[in-house]
């Protein structure tokens, strides 16, 4: 094959030009020589394209299969790089450490001339810095419970003794104690401990901590100012409690942090170190009732102690409750004892019954005969009056006219009544109105008995004809100061044509509540009054017959007649009132003063404003006293008094006793609103309250001095110079901080003239030993504020707490300052020496 491709004779084509024109002149051999020509070159091109690739591959199989010929480095000049690696490091550390030594004391000493300071999150309490602390002493009746010989006050108060010890000099110092949160700023630390030392004993009318919080936030709000500190004080809050129920107010938590803000950068810090014992046992006498604090003599008094026990072992717990009078108010004066089991955890109550009690003030003390942890709970006091009724004036021109008024007031035993006529009303040498009579008509030598009418509970005014004469001596003229004092007065009128009408409309215009016009008969009224109806009548009756009282829901809720729904709701026998009403044919017509109010109208009219008013009332102003509204007058508008004549002219059927107890039960109301209800009559009170005892009326003067006796009251505090007006007896704390009964008297020639009294108790929550949630106390304190505290434990161990405070960084800084030349210059020294 190889020779006859050897043997082929290679024909040049002809020159491209030649083609060129043989193609375009259309000879055909000439196209097809040149595709031939094209063919070919194509094949020798890719000839070509394969050799020169293959002459290459050599070139790229050395390059590949290329190998290096091997060095042997000089091992003593390869050791002399390797140092010089390592000395060149060595050295970029060095100047590395020099530099950024120099840069930070550049840095440190701009640093300290900004001055900055920053606040400790775990900084001891001990240190130069003074600090605004405000302690509170919980000193709750609860605070007295005993655990180790000690009770838990006693503990708190050595615990703050040291506590004190704990503070840097010059810190403004604080005491607040839980019976009295009023406090302020004390001069010195030694003034806090000599106050911290007086709260030896708990104290009753304490308010919550809650409150002693308040108050040292108070405090810490103008401590600056108060202490003249030219910088910010940091501010401290220690509260030392038993963390007893009623020592936290868990309601106040909210106000408190809203009050927190208002206390100026940097905020108070609060530890709270807790005294209350985990498993209390306690037996305690929660409370002493009685429902009705006046009896009349001879009345037993019934008498309700309540005992409780929580933590005492096994089922129950049996005590023994004591009941002793204070010397002198029993006729029998001896001691009655009974004993009641009470389970764990509850309460059982222990009935009373005390007979032949003498007349006057009565005061018992009921104790548990076994003593306990909480001594402040083992007594209750008790204080209720034994006595004749109370008196009434009623004064009248004719005596037998006020028979059935007397005697109304007679079956009721609440009140005593003495009839007298106007003539018997006098004026003393000392400006007072007096009344004087005899006490036994059987004796009408013996002397006269003179009684101021501030002595009695009211007055009454029963169809007196003439009350505005004689001129400048008159009736109204003597009653007037009694009312502007105080005074309380009911005014029925007469008949038509008996009494002057001039001297009520004109003569007490400043006293009365309205002016009477005409009298009025239901027969005669045009138009007729609507049927009245009543719920015990078999069908109603015409009105021109009679009108009764409109008593219906608005009428009830006036305190006049508000027990007469009392009556309704508990079925009581008096409510034939409503049940079979009384009705009034004849009232006067009474043109109501602006200053008036009406407490009952007339069931007249269909048209509640066209009602005629059948009781009106107004206060009586002073005009010493700033025009203060002091005394009081009712206004009736039909009669009360009974007389004789013929005709009968009987306006009403009010004193017909068959079918309702109205005859007795309507005088009752009168005098039981202006004098107040027995049933009201309260004389026990709970530790802290503020007292006020009425004072004697008429009894007093100028230069008398009411003596004040219990538990707690010494020297001045014993002693009460009323004013020429003051009307009672304030007593407030601290007075009233303590447990225990009390007696006011005023005394002449070596005896007294007049005594009363009252009884201060520990609230029952005091004896509720248990803890409130930790939650709850953490909310405001912040979490892990809340320490227990025992015995064994110190309390500079427990004092590293967060203050919050800012530190001074300059002298540290400047220290640091020094140090880092200090260290620069070794270092640098020790770096660049040259080595000998």
């Amino acid at each position: 094959m190889l020779r006859t491709i050897a043997s082929w004779e290679l024909v040049p084509p002809p020159p491209r030009d030649t083609v060129r024109a043989e193609i375009e002149l259309g000879h055909p051999q000439s196209r097809q020589h040149a595709a031939v020509a094209g063919t070919y070159n194509g094949i020798m091109n890719a000839i070509l394209i394969a050799g020169a690739a293959l002459v290459g591959l050599p070139i790229l199989l050395h390059l590949i299969m290329k190998q290096e010929p091997k060095r042997l480095p000089f091992p003593a000049f390869r050791f002399l790089k390797q140092k010089l690696k390592t000395n060149q490091r060595k050295l970029r550390l060095r100047h590395f450490i020099l530099l950024a030594l120099r840069m930070l004391i550049i840095a440190l000493f701009c640093l300290t001339l900004y001055q900055p300071t920053f606040k400790s999150d775990q900084l001891n309490i001990r240190g130069e810095q003074p600090v605004a602390a405000v302690i509170i002493i919980d000193t709750s009746p609860s605070t007295g419970y005993m655990a180790n010989d000690k009770s838990r006050l006693e503990d708190a108060r050595s615990r703050a003794l040291e506590f004190l010890n704990e503070l840097p000099d010059k810190s403004p110092v604080a005491v607040v104690d839980t019976s009295d949160p009023n406090a302020v700023w004390l001069p010195d630390v030694a003034a806090a401990r000599r106050r911290i030392e007086e709260l030896k004993e708990p104290r009753g009318g304490n308010q919550s901590v809650s409150a002693a919080i308040a108050a040292a936030y108070q405090l810490l709000a103008k401590v600056e100012q108060e202490t003249e500190s030219p910088d910010p004080l940091q501010k401290l809050v220690a509260v030392f409690t038993d963390r007893a129920v009623s020592s936290w107010d868990a309601n106040r938590t909210e106000d408190l942090k809203k009050l927190r803000e208002t206390v100026p950068d940097p905020k108070p810090v609060h530890v709270v170190f807790d005294f209350g014992a985990d498993q209390p046992t306690n037996v305690s006498i929660l409370s002493v009732e009685m429902k009705s604090q006046v009896i009349a003599e001879n009345q037993t008094a019934n008498v309700v102690v309540t005992v409780g026990a929580v933590g005492a072992a096994g089922a129950g717990v049996e005590a023994t409750v004591i009941a002793k009078p204070v010397a002198g108010v029993s006729k029998a004066d001896r001691s009655i004892s009974k004993v009641v089991t009470i389970p764990n955890g509850q309460t059982r109550t222990v009935p009373f019954e005390f007979r032949d009690l003498k007349e006057g003030l009565n005061q018992w003390e009921f104790s548990l005969k076994a003593p306990d942890n909480l001594m402040i709970d083992n007594t209750r006091f008790l204080t209720f009056k034994v006595g004749a009724a109370r008196r009434i004036l009623t004064i009248t021109d004719d005596k037998k006219a006020a028979v059935f008024w007397q005697v109304a007031h007679i079956v009721q035993e609440e009140f005593s009544c003495l009839v007298v006529t106007p003539d018997q009303i006098k004026i003393s040498d000392g400006g007072q109105a007096v009344v004087q009579y005899i006490a036994d008509p059987k004796k009408p030598n013996a002397p006269p008995i003179v009684d101021d009418l501030r002595s009695f509970e009211a007055v009454c005014l029963l169809a007196v004809r003439e009350p505005n004469q004689p001129a400048g001596s008159s009736l109204w003229d003597k009653l007037r100061p009694y009312l502007q004092a105080g005074g309380k007065l009911i005014v029925a009128p007469a008949r038509e044509g008996w009494m002057n009408l001039v001297d009520y409309n004109e003569g007490a215009s400043d006293l009365m509540p309205g002016k009477f016009t005409k009298v009025i008969e239901t027969k005669k009224m045009n138009p007729a009054p609507p049927p009245q109806k009543a719920p015990t009548w078999d069908e109603p009756r015409s009105g021109a017959n009679g009108v009764t009282l409109v008593l219906d829901e608005n009428a009830l809720k006036h305190p006049m007649l508000k027990p007469i729904e009392s009556w309704r709701q508990q079925k009581s026998d008096r409510v034939d009132v409503i049940a079979n009403p009384r009705t009034t044919w004849k009232f006067w017509d009474v043109a109501r003063d602006p200053s008036a109010t009406v407490v009952a109208y007339y069931n007249d009219s269909d048209k509640p404003e066209a009602r005629h008013p059948a009781i009106l009332e107004r206060s009586v102003l002073d005009p010493k006293d700033n025009n203060k509204a002091k005394g009081k007058v009712v206004l009736l508008t039909t009669r009360l008094d009974v007389t004789e004549s013929a005709p009968p002219d009987d306006w009403h059927d009010y004193w017909t006793p068959e079918g309702s107890s109205w005859y007795a039960a309507f005088p009752n109301l009168l005098v039981r609103y202006l004098a107040g209800d027995t049933a009201d009559a309260n004389f026990n009170y709970p530790t802290g309250a503020t007292v006020t005892v009425p004072l004697p009326r008429g009894k007093l003067n100028r230069e008398s001095v009411v003596i004040l006796e219990g538990k707690g009251v010494e020297h001045n505090d014993a002693l009460i110079r009323p004013g020429d007006k003051q009307t009672d007896a304030r007593i407030a704390p601290p007075k009233t901080n303590n447990a225990g009964n009390f007696s006011l008297s005023v005394q002449k020639d070596d005896r007294d003239i007049w005594r009363d009294g009252f009884s201060l108790n520990v609230p029952p929550d005091e004896s509720n030993l248990d803890k409130v949630p930790l939650e709850a106390v953490e909310d405001l304190v912040g979490e892990g504020r809340v320490i227990p505290v025992t015995r064994n434990v110190a309390l500079a161990d427990l004092l590293s707490v967060t203050l919050g405070h800012p530190i001074d960084l300059f002298p540290w800084l400047l220290i640091a300052v020094l140090a880092a030349l200090v260290a620069e210059g070794f270092i640098a020294n020790r770096f660049y020496r040259r080595a000998k």
